[in-house]
């Protein structure tokens, strides 16, 4: 059975296979994806798409980074889900991450079982 009803997902990823592989999960789980390529046009996607239910942020991004995407988004939206997505595995990136204002950290390669969860833990 699904839990999803159609929400919809902001997805700030420049690597298109890895945007991909995340379409592919999100998709048959019955959720719409909007795609950034950066972090300005992730922030510029949020402002115009009001329906933006919960957003997964690449923190290593071309232009504007997902440290200051997320920092700006925060400013419009306290409370909108920021799963912070990245190679950087270290303790201090996380903290960092979340001191920006994302709700979740995943590492990559991403374990789409344990992102499932977090979006779960927001959308369902």
């Amino acid at each position: 059975m699904n839990i999803f009803q159609g929400q919809k997902v902001l997805v700030v990823e420049d690597n298109l296979i890895t945007f991909k592989l995340i379409e592919a999960h999100l998709e048959k789980r019955n959720l719409n994806l909007v795609h950034a390529m950066d972090g300005l046009e992730g922030v510029r996607l949020f402002k115009t798409h009001d329906d933006i239910e919960l957003i997964i942020m690449d923190m290593q991004l071309p232009g504007m980074n997902g440290l200051e995407a997320t920092k700006v988004i925060r400013k419009l939206n306290e409370h909108i889900p920021i799963i912070a997505a990245t190679a950087s595995a270290f303790e201090d990136d996380k903290e960092e991450c979340l001191e920006a204002g994302c709700t979740r950290y995943i590492t990559k390669p991403i374990n789409f079982p344990l992102l499932m969860e977090y979006i779960e833990e927001h959308l369902a």
